[in-house]
């Protein structure tokens, strides 16, 4: 079935799709009036101060943007009378 040929708002292409975009990637374009922002931010201001343990996450998440460091694994040496097997280190005797 085929479709009168109109252009993509977003990028300027002209198809012969259904709908208003040539693809997904450009119809995929939400835009919020400033009202339903104002109100999604007070809505999550709520959240991460209401003392929940999620938000409490969120918190520390967002104030500390880089993680923990991870001590480097480090090998230690085999000695002469050691051997691996299993892995489990034994030791001659």
């Amino acid at each position: 079935m085929a479709y009168k040929e109109k252009t993509c708002p977003k990028c300027g292409d002209k198809h012969t799709k259904r709908g208003e975009y040539c693809s997904r990637s450009c119809g995929n374009q939400k835009k919020h009036k400033p009202e339903t922002k104002k109100l999604l931010a007070i809505k999550q201001t709520e959240w991460l101060t209401s003392g929940d343990d999620r938000a409490d996450v969120a918190v520390h998440n967002f104030v500390n943007k880089s993680p923990e460091p991870i001590a480097p694994l480090t090998k230690s040496p085999i000695k002469s009378n050691q051997f691996v097997q299993d892995g489990d280190l034994w030791e001659e005797v």
